[in-house]
């Protein structure tokens, strides 16, 4: 294609291109000024992903939250590869690259807006005491293209207790009902305590999110 002049593509025709050749489609596009081919191709191409994007989506927000951030990511994605010097690879694997990065960001943005007013009544753990492994936050992986957003995960998950953990996986992870988390672990947990420790725990993964900006 790069040799050649221009011509846009119906999208049978694009889906019938392996990924290489949407790429330099793309470049194609841009370069003779087609931004809407360059647009749909891009589309074709990225959604292509889609189900790769998703499960790595999976490992890092809610499920119920999966599909919705999974496809804005990669509108995302799209809107910014648009961009004039925004994505200059020439590759499938850096295209790749690119667009996770662009797609962690949405997950990181999807962290941040997160809100609920806590109720701060004791937590039953915390009248027992073994809540408290809290110390310092550690290291953060830098943002400077996107932050590991399962890292910080991973280490606000490690913080918490056993059982508040279990909540956790269980009501955020797992979108398990409070009071069916609450009755399945026990240990004088509440509806209301779920709650808290869910929201406790989004307020520590944005705190890490913003110590890692």
């Amino acid at each position: 294609m790069p040799n050649r002049p221009f011509r846009p593509l119906p999208d049978h025709e694009i889906h019938a291109l392996e990924d290489e050749q949407i790429l330099e489609y793309v470049v194609g596009a841009r370069e003779a000024g087609g931004t809407g081919q360059a647009t749909r191709a891009l589309q074709i191409l990225a959604f292509g992903y889609r189900e790769i994007v998703r499960v790595r989506v999976a490992r890092k927000v809610p499920r119920h939250a999966v599909e919705d951030v999974a496809d804005a990511g990669l509108l995302r994605a799209v809107a910014a590869a648009l961009k004039p010097g925004a994505f200059g690879g020439s590759t499938v694997g850096e295209f790749r690259s690119w667009m996770h990065t662009i797609v962690d960001r949405h997950v990181v943005d999807y962290w941040r807006a997160t809100q609920r007013a806590p109720d701060e009544a004791p937590l039953p753990e915390e009248r027992e005491g073994e809540e408290g492994q809290g110390g310092a936050a550690g290291v953060v992986p830098d943002e400077s293209a996107a932050v590991d957003v399962q890292a910080v995960i991973d280490q606000a998950l490690d913080e918490l207790g056993s059982s508040h953990r279990a909540a956790v996986e269980l009501y955020v992870f797992g979108s398990r009902p409070a009071a069916e988390t609450a009755e399945e672990l026990g240990n004088g947990l509440t509806e209301n305590n779920v709650h808290q420790i869910a929201t406790r725990f989004r307020a520590r993964v944005r705190e890490l999110l913003d110590e890692s900006s």
